[in-house]
């Protein structure tokens, strides 16, 4: 007895051929969205890390230096701050370095796992490792990363928005719902794709101000380009804010595209959790 043909097969003899194609076209934007958002979020994360390194490492009063000194002062100890701020702040911080590393090494999960005595072997390269990398930064980027929470905002706004894009394609994002339950049976299609096709109207209006948004930021990037750059970097305006008619218009398209396979029966492909 032959095995009954699987949902996703069925589904896809019941699409027209040039659906199918444009279904393809959609799963590899789709795609191409996830590895761009994935690389902004990256970006972001790496960006706010070394900003947060730099700031705290290149302090010449360390908080816990500072607090070392005043527990001295309580316990009525002379101390130079010069040496507990210098010397004694960095030794502390290779050995906080250290028990780091140790702890790290014991707790990680691995085929092989280390013993105490190894932990504490390998600690010491990976703290020198750690040190060394700090040293390297405070070396290269003596100011620190200026345009570092600038960059990251436009990071952040691009995931914001690509990940909107990525819940309409998944069938995750916030539609209308015209009580859905209180219709026929025979009527839900048209109900539901009616919600969709207003959704997509709504969209495509934010669709119509972000284009919008885009020309007034180009063109005051044409007139005066400090004016229309992300300070403090050199990076136009206008660029960051692409993602914002980017999205719009496939969100637009995809809800316009599902409303239309509502109202003529054509049944929907693979959802995005049966492709990962």
């Amino acid at each position: 007895m032959a095995a009954p043909p699987s949902p996703t097969a069925a589904s896809l003899r019941a699409v027209p051929g040039f659906v199918r194609s444009l279904d393809r076209i959609d799963r590899g934007i789709y795609r191409a969205e996830q590895i761009v958002a994935g690389v902004a979020f990256g970006a972001m994360i790496a960006v706010m890390a070394l900003s947060v390194a730099h700031r705290v490492f290149s302090r010449e009063e360390g908080r816990l230096s500072t607090a070392l000194l005043r527990v001295l002062h309580g316990l009525g100890i002379a101390a130079e701050a010069s040496t507990i701020h210098g010397p004694v702040g960095l030794a502390l911080n290779l050995v906080l370095a250290y028990g780091f590393a140790w702890l790290v090494l014991r707790t990680r999960k691995a085929a092989i796992t280390l013993t105490p005595a190894h932990a504490l072997l390998w600690a010491v390269p990976l703290t020198a490792g750690l040190a060394g990398a700090i040293w390297l930064m405070l070396a290269l980027l003596p100011n620190g990363l200026v345009w570092g929470p600038a960059v990251a905002l436009a990071c952040m706004l691009w995931c914001g928005f690509l990940g909107a894009s990525l819940a309409t394609y998944a069938k995750k994002h916030l539609a209308l719902e015209m009580a859905d339950k209180i219709w026929p049976a025979s009527w839900q299609p048209a109900v539901k794709g009616l919600a969709m096709a207003l959704t997509a109207a709504a969209t495509g209006v934010l669709l119509w101000l972000a284009w919008l948004s885009i020309a007034a930021h180009f063109a005051a990037w044409q007139q005066n380009p400090l004016t229309g750059q992300l300070l403090p970097t050199e990076i136009p305006k206008w660029t960051v804010f692409t993602v914002l008619p980017w999205t719009f218009a496939l969100m637009t398209l995809r809800l316009a595209g599902e409303a239309a396979r509502l109202w003529l029966g054509v049944q929907a492909p693979p959802s995005a959790e049966g492709e990962a």
